[in-house]
């Protein structure tokens, strides 16, 4: 699915767009058993620079206590009192303590937190700054880092709705509506909550007290709502209409179709020559979800856009005329980027070939260790998927902390290719990213 970029400005959505959200506005936040420690790996820049200081304090509001990663003092990064800064060889110990979550504000983090394996991993998606976002490192280590976390903020409604298609638990920390949708009280004042600091707070508490989670589809229903009252006040809009139906799609609501095709006439009617797959082809995933498995494939045959594709799609007909109807279904998804609804519908199935097509949406995805455990000895029969295998390995065990094995599994497969190095090179950079992060280099 390609996301156009939202618009975030008009309309205030509605306060208590339905019931659900009344009765999440009205509660305190869930309580937990035991006091949280909460671990903050900043961004570089000091406290000035941390991207969510509001979250920060409300950690602290609800009697977490919050420790603050750098080599510097806390006059130097200029911390809140509420907030105390330690060392990386102390937060290394803490991480492993009973009733810690790590807060990863930075993905070059990643090397550092993955191999603790925190009992819960918050993972606060900065934007990028500087030349961040032209580097490689820079989402591939996003996406890691989205693997291992329990839960995830991003400022980006397209990053956040890019995560809940891949069926990750996340929270946009953004919206046009700054009235307060509930308070807390803390050291005997009554604190004002935004409505996405408070859906954070619920889904953070379902989180610690490993409850189900619920609260990312409260928060599409708000953001629905919005496009929904903007689409009102504008009219029929190529960008509103279609972030309306994503939105519908994610609640399975019957009117995503008909904002699609909105969405896409009016994207025709202002001469964009790729709506065809930026806007069209997204009704193949809505049909496809909603089991109109024929008219899915059809549209995903209208839109496809080269040889490769159309091959593809021939392949799928065949697949359909031997009654293999969810396989096909889950494909459509995963073309779209619904890689949760498509994961579920293969775990269904079972088989082989379920397993082969989970492997491939993990590793899409990022998901390491999940891709590596469905490897069976039998996928390693030449020297293609071999060097496919040591770098997924190498990856893993970097994962793990086992530097010594990753690099050797990647030398080994330089031997073949030697691109791989690379990765290598990755690992150095990402080394010397986090002395940045601490404050020990520029």
């Amino acid at each position: 699915m390609e996301h156009s970029e939202p618009l975030t400005d008009d309309p205030k959505p509605e306060s208590n767009p339905t019931d659900k959200w009344e009765k999440a506005t009205s509660e305190r936040f869930l309580s937990t058993d035991a006091t949280v420690q909460y671990v903050l790996f900043p961004r570089k820049g000091g406290w000035s620079s941390f991207p969510y200081p509001d979250i920060a304090a409300l950690l602290a509001a609800e009697q977490g206590t919050l420790y603050y990663v750098s080599s510097r003092t806390a006059e130097e990064e200029e911390l809140p009192n509420a907030i105390q800064v330690i060392p990386l060889s102390e937060a290394e110990k803490r991480i492993r303590e009973p009733h810690t979550a790590a807060v990863v504000a930075h993905p070059y983090w990643l090397m550092t937190v993955a191999p603790l394996q925190p009992e819960v991993c918050i993972a606060l998606l900065p934007e990028p700054v500087g030349d961040e976002a032209a580097s490689p490192l820079w989402e591939s280590s996003i996406s890691r880092l989205v693997g291992i976390a329990d839960l995830v903020g991003t400022s980006s409604e397209t990053r956040y709705m890019k995560l809940l298609f891949q069926g990750t638990r996340a929270i946009w920390l953004g919206g046009e509506d700054a009235s307060p949708a509930g308070y807390i009280h803390h050291d005997g004042t009554r604190i004002p909550v935004r409505d996405y600091e408070l859906f954070f707070m619920h889904a953070l508490q379902q989180v610690l007290a490993g409850r189900p989670e619920h609260i990312t589809m409260l928060q599409c229903h708000v953001r629905a709502d919005y496009y929904r009252q903007l689409r009102t006040k504008t009219g029929a809009h190529e960008t509103i209409s279609f972030l309306l139906s994503a939105y519908e799609y994610l609640l399975e609501d019957s009117r995503a179709a008909a904002s699609l095709k909105e969405a896409f006439t009016h994207a025709a009617i202002n001469g964009r020559q790729d709506c065809v797959v930026s806007h069209y082809r997204f009704l193949s995933a809505i049909h496809a979800r909603s089991g109109q498995i024929e008219e899915a494939l059809q549209v995903f045959g209208i839109s496809a856009r080269d040889e490769q594709e159309r091959h593809h799609y021939e392949q799928l007909c065949r697949w359909l005329e031997a009654g293999e109807e969810q396989l096909v279904r889950a494909e459509l998804l995963r073309i779209n980027d619904d890689y949760g609804s498509a994961i579920r519908i293969l775990d269904e199935l079972g088989g082989e070939t379920a397993r082969h097509w989970k492997f491939r949406i993990y590793q899409e995805t990022e998901r390491v260790e999940a891709a590596l455990t469905l490897v069976h000895a039998i996928d390693i029969q030449d020297g293609a998927s071999l060097l496919q295998y040591r770098q997924l390995s190498g990856t893993a065990l970097a994962l793990r902390g086992e530097r010594h094995g990753a690099v050797r599994q990647f030398l080994e497969a330089a031997v073949e290719d030697e691109n791989v190095l690379a990765r290598i090179i990755e690992l150095e950079l990402l080394d010397h990213a986090v002395q940045q992060l601490l404050g020990e280099v520029l």
